[in-house]
């Protein structure tokens, strides 16, 4: 199967043809576009979204609608060239006889960061007694897996109370009356009784530890304590491969409703995905028009952001996807959702921001970095609570950054200079900025600085423009 790399929001403007155009490419370019909805019908892509209500809440296009990817064939000097373009969406999907494999257009270092702030895992990479962990060579999801396994197993593995009976010498527990009846008389040195007792529920263990076969020994090397935990599933393990329906039943087991064990809900979801994309189910289907697994990075730059700014910005209360309901009473009325908004303490400021993880230089050029769409979307994010009597308003747009800091990223309002304002006292200030993404396919930004020291950098930014 041929292979070929691609990233993340590729070829939005067609900038970058593919250096071998192959048959299949030119097949895959007669079929039309791979869609969100078209992919997720057939049931056998997997699409990963941190935010659940991520893709209802899109203020700019449908699921259905949402690409995932497209061939496209464009003629330049009477010679045909191939485009492959992709949406907001990493992993690796096989598309006829093409195995296409999807990354994020950041560093692996910044990747792992987000990746593991949605995991709920926060690292302190100052410290690694001199190792470094590279996780770039191994599968997405397996990282997903393991990372999440790691985090929901701290309380243990899901554990139930069942009923054992038994037929012994000595009494286990209490009597079991009616086994004691039917077989205990006449006495013939054995008793019946009952006893509730913990252990491990078998169809999440069975999943579990299929799944961690799955991954390559390399990688639990840097998930130490997995190794204890694969094994107490490995004395568990039925030996039986996990059907779908062993799959569903662990996924929904009732013992997930206990609050120590409810993190186990988004590792067997991850445990799924690296069964079907190492190993063919029994019940699985062949006629798919693809299958593999696919990440939504806009979700996972967005939940990395809440975090980031929630935790880093004291002072100042963090609100995500806040509903915004405009012309409720008419028949054209919308409801859109901010990502942030951002509220000082004292009342005095409220802050819009909206996240993109898409190409941002920083330099002015034929195809703006700064989607129209998004400007126009944030600026009416901004009338709507200047409107609504806020005096001091700012609002800005969020990119993984090409360059460490942008120059002239900041202005009033519609750039509006003092003479064509008015002056009734209240302050509106705009602004881009993000988080330096380093060097594509690189374990570290650069050799003198971390994803830290970019986090701190674009905070310290941050503040700076909420205060002045």
């Amino acid at each position: 199967m041929e292979i070929i790399d691609a990233s993340v929001n590729q070829n939005f403007h067609f900038e970058k043809p593919e250096s071998v155009s192959s048959t299949k490419l030119k097949n895959l370019a007669e079929k039309s576009a791979l869609s969100l909805g078209r992919i997720t019908a057939e049931r056998d892509v997997a699409v990963v979204s941190f935010r659940q209500d991520f893709l209802l809440n899109s203020n700019v296009e449908s699921e259905d609608d949402r690409l995932v990817l497209a061939i496209e064939k464009r003629r330049k000097n009477d010679v045909d060239e191939f485009y492959v373009k992709t949406g907001l969406y990493a992993g690796r999907i096989s598309y006829g006889d093409v195995l296409f494999n999807i990354k994020p257009d950041c560093s692996n270092a910044l990747y792992e960061q987000m990746l593991n702030y949605a995991n709920h895992i926060y690292i302190d990479k100052t410290e690694d007694n001199g190792e470094r962990k590279d996780h770039s060579d191994f599968p997405l999801i397996e990282y997903l897996f393991l990372s999440s396994l790691q985090r929901a197993s701290v309380m243990g593995l899901p554990q139930e109370y069942s009923k054992q009976r038994y037929h012994d010498i000595k009494v286990h527990g209490g009597l079991d009356i009616q086994n004691y009846i039917k077989k205990d008389f006449p006495f013939m040195g054995r008793i019946s009784s009952q006893k509730n007792e913990r252990h491990y529920v078998q169809c999440v263990v069975d999943v579990l530890f299929t799944a961690l076969k799955a991954c390559r020994g390399e990688i639990e090397k840097n998930f130490k304590r997995l190794n204890l935990i694969k094994n107490e599933l490995n004395a568990s393990y039925s030996g039986k491969f996990p059907s779908q329906q062993t799959i569903l039943k662990a996924q929904t087991h009732r013992v997930l409703n206990n609050p120590m064990f409810a993190d186990f809900k988004q590792t067997l979801k991850f445990a799924e995905i690296v069964i079907r994309h190492n190993a063919i189910l029994p019940d699985a289907k062949d006629s798919a028009i693809a299958s593999g697994y696919l990440l939504d990075v806009a979700s996972l730059w967005e939940v990395y952001l809440e975090h980031l700014l929630q935790t880093r910005l004291d002072g100042w209360s963090v609100s995500a996807q806040e509903k915004i309901n405009l012309y409720q009473d008419c028949f054209f009325k919308r409801e859109n959702r901010p990502d942030f908004v951002l509220r000082k303490d004292d009342g005095s400021c409220i802050a819009v921001l909206d996240a993109k993880f898409k190409r941002m230089d920083g330099v002015y050029k034929k195809y703006s970095d700064v989607d129209r769409e998004d400007l126009f979307q944030i600026h009416s994010y901004a009338g709507y609570y200047r409107e609504r009597g806020v005096k001091d308003i700012r609002c800005g747009l969020i990119y993984p950054l090409s360059q460490k800091v942008l120059e002239k990223n900041q202005a009033s309002l519609y750039g509006l200079t003092e003479e064509y304002r008015v002056h009734d006292g209240s302050k509106a200030k705009f602004m881009v900025d993000g988080i330096y993404k380093g060097v594509d396919d690189c374990s570290v930004l650069d050799s003198k600085y971390s994803v830290a020291d970019a986090e701190d950098a674009f905070i310290e930014r941050l503040k700076f423009f909420l205060n002045s």
